[in-house]
């Protein structure tokens, strides 16, 4: 049965293919393209290979036949049928329940989500609505195709944000190169001119000075069509960033309840919005601070010219500063899912969100996590404070079962390489954050104890593995504060080794000796990173002097 379904169903695709080539260019005046575009695409994502390599090559023959170099572009100029068809499915999705699908795979396929951006705030918001609460209760095999599709708007989005600070910064660079005028130079040539047109009363001279003074101006010689077209390209392209950031605010808002997920291909998903939501917003307002300073540019000229008209229409813009303000106000609201993640046994999923902190704090700048890492960077360390080769206690209390959320399957304990794994992410996390000099000001309130941490895995010998990943993090925080680093390593190597009789070179006058300046430690728990670090590191008390020399 299914062979003849998929059969039949190969044969009107192809069908399609037929009528196209037999009416050429009718066949889109017709209206024939407009209505078998969809059928088309949704058909590539078919699972019989027959009938998805046939819609494959239908698109491409129409591409060629209607001059459209790739199926991208014939979307492209077909865009607005293609959206409302996907539009007026989601609106039923009962019927159709394969709609996530075909519009993540129409905007991965093609590849032209960046171009029909605009196009996608409708579809975003039955998304969004989909993607909540209620919706993944209703529709939870849905929920995966529908992130899937919000991943790939937003890696749309970013890819345009890319060009969105370069594309306004030109434009403010030209403005200002429009109405430049040294006012130190300005005010010379006007004096002077003037002084020299009383003197002498030569027309030629009265012309070569006057024109002197009109070419130090500069602002009076673009007419008012000129600055009119100005204002309306300002206000373009305003207009487009505000909904680039406007659908990059909608992914990260649908996403990021997600991060908390059981499911670790919905987490993943979910975390892959999040960093390019992040980058995308990074973007957009470092495009609004050019803009501002393009329109006070502008409203200054107009203002000096007395086009008052072009100054109310600019100024009439609705603009409100507070919603431009995106990206640390969403990360306020990530970032409580964040350190919920670590408090799952989704190693994957934890390991991952590793990456998207990093990312994060190196965004958005790292004052902005200093009392968040003070404060719930616990959740964090306690990954690094415990052995993979020990198992954890499990608790009596039973956690909050909501309506919505299914049992775990099982209570066994992941693997100890898979436990390594995530040791290793924190530790490069610890690397990229404190190697970074916008980023290290996050780890300022803890340094003391994340060094100790690392300094205490780096000298065990039962955490060979993580070594490398030490190592890097130690250069991290040695490019915050070196001195603590050395004390906490020395006061493990001379404590094993032994202090020297007698120092050669000799410490200069007036600092004192190294076995005074680190009084050799009586037990393991008198070590310095263990007083800083905390006592427990689960790697037993198995200080490995090769380990420590090698560090």
């Amino acid at each position: 049965f299914f062979f003849f379904f998929f059969f039949h169903e190969q044969v009107i695709i192809e069908g399609i293919g037929v009528f196209n080539i037999c009416l050429d260019k009718e066949f889109s005046s017709c209206g024939f393209l407009s209505s078998s575009l969809y059928l088309l695409l949704e058909n590539v994502i078919c699972s019989n290979f027959h009938v998805r390599t046939a819609a494959d090559n239908v698109l491409h023959v129409i591409s060629g036949l209607q001059n459209c170099p790739t199926v991208g572009h014939l979307v492209l100029e077909n865009a607005d049928y293609v959206v409302d068809s996907i539009c007026r499915q989601l609106r039923s999705l009962d019927l159709n329940p394969h709609v996530p699908n075909v519009l993540g795979a129409m905007l991965s396929y093609i590849g032209v989500a960046d171009k029909i951006l605009p196009l996608l705030e409708e579809p975003m918001n039955s998304v969004s609505v989909e993607l909540e609460i209620l919706g993944r209760q209703r529709r939870p095999n849905l929920t995966l195709p529908f992130l899937t599709a919000v991943a790939e708007i937003c890696k749309a989005s970013k890819y345009e944000a890319k060009e969105l600070p370069g594309q306004a910064e030109l434009f403010r660079n030209e403005i200002r190169s429009k109405t430049s005028r040294p006012e130190s130079t300005l005010g010379k040539v006007t004096i002077m001119t003037r002084i020299r047109v009383s003197i002498f009363s030569s027309s030629d001279v009265r012309q070569f000075f006057s024109g002197e003074e009109r070419s130090a101006t500069g602002v009076a010689d673009m007419t008012e069509e000129e600055w009119e077209s100005t204002v309306f390209t300002l206000n373009d392209s305003k207009r487009y960033r505000r909904i680039v950031g406007s659908i990059a605010g909608s992914c990260i808002a649908t996403a990021t309840p997600l991060i908390a997920s059981d499911n670790p291909a919905e987490c993943s998903t979910a975390l892959d919005v999040i960093d390019d939501g992040i980058l995308v917003l990074s973007q957009v307002e470092k495009a609004y601070r050019y803009e501002t300073e393009a329109k006070e540019t502008v409203i200054e000229a107009l203002e000096s010219l007395s086009f008052h008209r072009l100054v109310d229409g600019l100024k009439n813009v609705c603009e409100d500063e507070a919603s431009e303000n995106r990206l640390l106000p969403a990360m306020n609201k990530i970032w409580p899912f964040l350190i919920n993640c670590f408090r799952t046994d989704n190693l994957l999923s934890i390991k991952k969100c590793c990456r998207t902190i990093s990312t994060a704090v190196r965004t958005c700048g790292g004052d902005f996590f200093v009392r968040r890492f003070l404060t719930d960077g616990g959740h964090i360390w306690s990954f690094l404070t415990a052995s993979p080769y020990r198992k954890k206690k499990h608790h009596s209390r039973i956690p909050l079962r909501l309506p919505y959320r299914k049992a775990p399957v099982s209570d066994d304990p992941p693997s100890e390489t898979s436990a390594l794994n995530v040791q290793a992410a924190i530790l490069e996390m610890i690397a990229d954050l404190s190697g970074d000099r916008t980023s290290s000001k996050a780890l300022e309130a803890v340094f003391k104890k994340v060094c100790g941490m690392t300094v205490g895995i780096a000298c065990s010998g039962g955490a060979k593995r993580l070594h490398p990943a030490c190592e890097n993090a130690l250069l991290g925080l040695a490019s915050m504060d070196s001195d603590t680093v050395w004390l906490l390593l020395c006061d493990v190597y001379y404590s094993r080794k032994g202090f020297p009789e007698k120092e050669e070179p000799p410490p200069p006058e007036g600092f004192p000796e190294i076995g005074r300046l680190l009084p050799p430690a009586k037990s393991s728990k008198e070590y310095l990173h263990v007083v800083y670090g905390g006592q427990n590191f689960g790697f037993h008390d198995d200080v490995d002097f090769d380990a420590v020399e090698k560090v």
